[in-house]
């Protein structure tokens, strides 16, 4: 009886442990999106050169990203060189490493965490053609979510600054309140034909969550 009670109580020990584990990786991811925050939002200001350890990262969107995910232990910028070695547009090889190695989403009621992506197409006429038709250009951290509205950082045209997007009104720069809605991210040329979405509700792609567990060791 007493080597039965004694067996009882060590699976109970056992399963207590095994739901301690469990239990400890969302904390962990927590503490993670937390630590992405702070050092993306302690980047804002002009942008310049951004360097981890020693390695450089270029001063633009994807240099950013790439830069705040390597200072936080994520090889973000070695996932786009294996996922997509021969791809020109570094906004394109970001969100197909995130897709090999997490999850992209956009849309049907699921929102961002902090330390999440989010991508936008046609922010820039990349192929000059004066048309929007130049697919994914844009990246940054998201910081934050309130009242249907998302918060990110995002190296804009005077450096690492914060912009706003909010799917419900996508078409709106401002709501009655007078607060923003949807930082315009493209910059409206004078050749521009009418109707070229400017705001960033307009110009969403999606979002994008790097999965741990999945990444290479």
């Amino acid at each position: 009886m007493a080597r039965v009670l004694a067996l009882a109580f060590l699976a109970a020990l056992l399963l207590a442990c095994a739901g301690a584990g469990r239990a400890a990786r969302p904390a962990d991811e927590e503490v993670l999106a937390e630590r992405l925050v702070a050092r993306a939002s302690g980047l804002v200001g002009p942008a310049r050169p951004f360097t981890v350890d020693g390695a450089s990262f270029r001063p633009d969107c994807v240099g950013y990203v790439e830069a705040v995910y390597e200072a936080e232990g994520i090889p973000l910028r070695r996932l786009m060189q294996r996922v997509a070695p021969g791809e020109t547009s570094g906004v394109t090889a970001a969100f197909k490493a995130v897709e090999a190695y997490g999850a992209v989403f956009g849309g049907g009621g699921e929102w961002p965490r902090p330390g999440d992506l989010v991508f936008f197409h046609d922010t820039w006429d990349r192929d000059r053609d004066g048309r929007a038709d130049d697919g994914l250009t844009h990246v940054g951290v998201v910081e934050s979510v309130a009242h249907g509205t998302v918060t990110f950082l995002h190296v804009g045209h005077r450096g690492v600054a914060r912009g706003r997007l909010n799917l419900d009104r996508p078409d709106a720069a401002r709501g009655p309140d007078g607060a923003e809605l949807n930082t315009p991210l493209r910059v409206k040329a004078r050749s521009q034909p009418p109707g070229i979405p400017l705001l960033a509700g307009q110009l969403f792609a999606g979002y994008g969550r790097v999965d741990l567990a999945r990444l290479p060791r």
